[in-house]
């Protein structure tokens, strides 16, 4: 038998073999889903339905209220706008073409506009955890341990802590613990904490609930989850400090070079043929894709 075709045998096996074991891992997975609900009871999320867009203006929307900024449609939009604007102008200036340049100036004024909240929004994220461990809860612990009230504690945290942005919160959670919304402060405590939109404070609320129907000491509690909180938060910063010097200079390097092609490539486009041009396209993508592997990557290590 001829060696090519055995050659082309072999790799048919091996694709079919590594197809149907990517198809029974799937299909395991889906059965041990489907055993889940069951046992859970638990519905399937419902499918967003909405548009790109509006789900894009509702992440801006979340960044723009831990900031405690004041948000609206027209304001996202007339930032994106200008900010479009501007690279397109550029785009323009370096003789690209008109849809190409459209199609570039309209990612990236997406993703710069959206990155710069994120990031400004876990850095908030951050001080306000900071602050509820290391200052409120420091507050809190000494009013349970005297009169045992949570509304009492809450009092004191809103009075003393010095952060504002933390301070206005506690204020406001002072407020729903007044309200008759609520039976207890523990109940209010948790809705104000899934307000946030903080996975640790949320977490916090829910032990606080949870401990005061078994009647265990919320002082010892409190202590005790700010210890924990507060290492896994030195934990996650010292990760994030060993990471972010790497991932600055995989991105500097990433735009030096990728800006380099894209500034070049409008009047080297003329003399390149259609293999050279796709092979540049090709090496920007895979760039491109690796840049944001790597970002992932961190996000992932961060959290």
């Amino acid at each position: 038998m001829d060696m090519g075709l055995l050659a082309r045998l072999f790799g048919l096996c091996v694709t079919a073999a590594a197809v149907f074991g990517l198809l029974g891992r799937e299909l395991r997975n889906g059965e041990w889903r489907a055993r889940f609900r069951d046992v859970m009871e638990e519905r399937a999320p419902e499918r967003d339905r909405r548009s790109v867009v509006a789900r894009y203006l509702d992440r801006v929307c979340a960044h723009y209220r831990i900031l405690d900024k004041l948000y609206t449609e027209r304001t996202a939009t007339v930032h994106v706008t200008v900010l479009f604007a501007l690279l397109f102008a550029v785009t323009l200036l370096l003789h690209y073409f008109f849809v190409l340049g459209l199609a570039l100036s309209l990612g990236i004024s997406f993703l710069l506009y959206e990155r710069h909240w994120a990031r400004l929004a876990g850095k908030r994220r951050e001080e306000l955890l900071t602050a509820f461990l290391r200052q409120g809860v420091e507050r809190g612990v000494h009013v349970l341990v005297s009169t045992g009230r949570l509304d009492d504690a809450f009092l004191r945290m809103a009075d003393t802590i010095r952060y504002t942005p933390l301070k206005k919160r506690l204020q406001e959670l002072c407020g729903l613990v007044d309200s008759p919304q609520f039976p207890t402060p523990e109940d209010a405590f948790v809705h104000w904490a899934g307000g946030l939109g903080m996975e640790d404070i949320a977490h916090f609320a829910l032990a606080t609930r949870e401990a005061r129907k078994y009647n265990v000491p919320l002082d010892e509690l409190w202590l005790d989850m700010a210890e924990i909180q507060g290492k896994e938060l030195e934990y996650a910063r010292r990760i994030r400090a060993e990471t972010a010097h790497q991932r600055t200079g995989g991105v500097w390097f990433y735009g030096m070079l990728a800006g380099t092609f894209l500034v070049a490539y409008p009047f080297a486009a003329s003399q390149m043929s259609e293999t050279t041009r796709f092979l540049f396209w090709t090496t920007l993508a895979v760039m491109t894709l690796g840049l944001y592997l790597v970002i992932r990557r961190s996000q992932v290590i961060d959290a």
